[in-house]
């Protein structure tokens, strides 16, 4: 289905792109060529010429007149002309994709989503059960460029011109997920870069199966709330170090965070009340295994903001620390690993160029 199609498109082109015209073998210079496309002069760059009877043009100039576009590959030496019909892009990208877009024989298939990107190329979302892709395909040439790979847990949120925006989390196979970041992926330079999110919304990251945690400290370091966790004396380390599953419920004047896995030497209410322009108050104590979750939605809720759990047994120690803020600001969650101690930064009010949702 897709050579005669092309094959079509691409001989129209090229019949209206050399003109051929039954004239003498012999034209004088002070009689220039003139070219017209649909009673319309064209003016080139180079100028028409007549070789063994037959009059040459230059493609670009009579292909862009119709509303194709050319593009010349370096690398291949060959001269691209696209009649700009979309889903003939499309169905020839597939093609040359083969296998590796192919369809899966699995329980739950393999779902796929495409994007229009400039007039170059198609962003192509290639999903295995929770694993997202995102490649890159250029509609000239059929080149495809993994830019996003599964280890990012990244989804589509915005396309420019230039620069193709996700928003991720991180984890790759181990299930151990970030605070959602940005991606940022510059079409020019071909890079991908990573930026801080603050957001004014519920959020869930980290993990299930985490090391059993001690919380030993809460302080305030300059703008920032500090959460200092160490791993509990008893507990055998196994599979790595991993964020615990943490679950934030944001309130216009407060935002608080509950932790599973983690436990506080005094099961009664600890409070510190700073000078700071931001926080009132920052409280946290212990809750009961049957303590309900606040919004067990976020749980079910797919990523990159949801945790996309499914029959989890919940029935852990937690704790919660519940932030009072003056006004309804954005936040921002960041962990980092410390020999056996692992150490949340609560940061707010974010920078005016920050993507805050």
């Amino acid at each position: 289905m897709l050579k005669p199609k092309l094959m079509l498109a691409i001989s129209l082109l090229i019949a209206v792109s050399i003109i051929v015209f039954s004239i003498p073998q012999v034209t004088l210079a002070n009689q220039p060529i003139k070219l017209s496309v649909n009673g319309e002069d064209i003016k080139t760059d180079i100028l028409p010429q007549i070789i063994n009877g037959r009059v040459m043009v230059p493609a670009r100039w009579v292909a862009e007149a119709l509303g194709a576009k050319v593009h010349w590959g370096e690398e291949t030496k060959t001269v691209e002309i696209s009649t700009q019909n979309w889903l003939l892009q499309l169905e020839k990208i597939l093609h040359q994709a083969e296998e590796e877009f192919a369809l899966t024989p699995d329980a739950k298939g393999e779902i796929k989503r495409l994007w229009r990107v400039g007039d170059n190329y198609i962003l192509l979302e290639n999903v295995w059960y929770r694993d997202y892709d995102y490649w890159l395909c250029n509609t000239y040439t059929g080149q495809k460029n993994w830019i996003v790979s599964f280890i990012e847990n990244a989804r589509v949120e915005k396309i420019d011109d230039n620069e193709i925006i996700f928003i991720a989390k991180g984890g790759g196979d181990t299930g151990d997920y970030d605070f959602p970041y940005l991606l940022r992926y510059n079409l020019e330079e071909k890079e991908l870069s990573r930026t801080q999110m603050y957001l004014q919304r519920d959020v869930a990251f980290g993990a299930v199966s985490s090391w059993s945690l001690l919380l030993e400290k809460v302080s305030l370091q300059g703008e920032d709330i500090i959460l200092n966790l160490k791993v509990a004396p008893d507990q055998i380390l196994a599979g790595g170090f991993k964020k615990p599953l943490t679950i934030v419920d944001y309130q216009r004047d407060s935002i608080s965070m509950r932790i599973y896995g983690v436990t506080t030497k005094k099961y009664d209410n600890q409070v510190i009340e700073p000078d700071h322009h931001l926080i009132k108050k920052v409280e946290w104590r212990a809750l009961s295994p049957d303590e309900p979750v606040k919004n067990p939605e976020l749980l079910q809720m797919d990523f990159p903001y949801g945790a996309a759990l499914e029959n989890i047994n919940f029935n852990r120690p937690s704790i919660e620390v519940k932030i009072y803020t003056p006004e309804k600001v954005a936040y921002n969650v960041s962990t980092k690993i410390e020999d056996d101690n692992l150490i949340y930064t609560i940061k707010f009010n974010p920078p005016l160029n920050s993507h805050s949702r």
